[in-house]
């Protein structure tokens, strides 16, 4: 089963150029120059389940290999 952490998609996250803009309760907002937005949620180190990862992938705009390679 697919998973990952929010660092994981922290990182991820950065290295495609989004930026933090801002933190609700266990939810960071990340935004791209594109215009482009992706929730990522943090559950002290927790995985995050199948349905949210591809969800989150959708966001980012990236395949499951790319994950795996900017992890």
């Amino acid at each position: 089963m697919p998973s990952g952490t929010a660092r994981e998609f922290q990182n991820a996250a950065r290295k495609l150029g989004f930026l933090r803009s801002r933190q609700t309760g266990s939810h960071e907002r990340w935004n791209h120059p594109d215009g482009r937005a992706v929730t990522i949620p943090l559950h002290a180190g927790g995985e995050v389940g199948p349905p949210l990862f591809f969800k989150i992938l959708r966001q980012l705009g990236i395949s499951q290999d790319e994950f795996q390679q900017l992890r």
